[in-house]
């Protein structure tokens, strides 16, 4: 890969990582999981092609994240925002999901996020990941369950029951998103970016345009 083809991947991974975590920067959402592409220059001790800017590239974006699975050709990470998360965590019917999987009972957040590491080593995709991302705990029970879906237009995950809550929180999840996108090509530099979507927790009025 040259030079050219490697900074040019570099820049679309950037940005499309700042708009896809845009949500949970301002504290809107507790998580996002995203499949991050690896460059090919270079190889790990287990002969697997990492990229070598990636870890620039964390560093870059300011956000808690967590490698769940690292696989030939990419990683699935895990950012997060500490607070909401563990805010997340403690809802009751969530920590009833997280139980009935065999997560640690009164655990922190951090033991939470190891014991969904571990199952990610075992599982392709282990399917209480959803109470991590900001899913309805009614979602990620019916999916488990398999019960009826509920069909919905556009919708970023399967909804089970009543979609209102559901669909709500998607609406708001690709509103900022949308907003993250317009916000990036309006600003001067990436601290004018992280300032104005950090603001967006508290002003969610300026998203509703998008």
């Amino acid at each position: 890969m040259s030079p050219t083809i490697c900074e040019d991947h570099r820049k679309e991974l950037l940005r499309f990582l700042l708009v896809k975590t845009a949500a949970v920067r301002g504290g809107v959402k507790p998580a996002e999981l995203l499949r991050v592409r690896h460059c090919y220059r270079m190889r790990n001790a287990e002969g697997f092609p990492f990229c070598l800017y990636r870890r620039d590239i964390f560093h870059t974006l300011r956000l808690d994240y967590l490698e769940l699975r690292e696989e030939p050709q990419s990683s699935l990470v895990l950012f997060y925002h500490p607070e909401r998360l563990r805010q997340e965590l403690a809802i009751p019917a969530k920590r009833a999901i997280l139980a009935r999987c065999g997560y640690p009972e009164h655990a922190t957040t951090a033991s939470l996020l190891a014991t969904l590491r571990e199952r990610f080593s075992s599982e392709f995709l282990p399917h209480e990941v959803g109470v991590f991302i900001g899913y309805p705990a009614k979602d990620v029970v019916g999916f488990m369950d398999k019960l009826p879906r509920t069909p919905v237009h556009r919708g970023g995950w399967l909804v089970f029951g009543n979609p209102e809550e559901s669909l709500s929180r998607m609406q708001l999840y690709r509103r900022i998103e949308r907003f993250a996108d317009r916000t990036l090509d309006a600003c001067a530099d990436l601290q004018d970016f992280f300032n104005r979507i950090n603001r967006v927790n508290l002003n969610q009025r300026s998203i509703h345009h998008g």
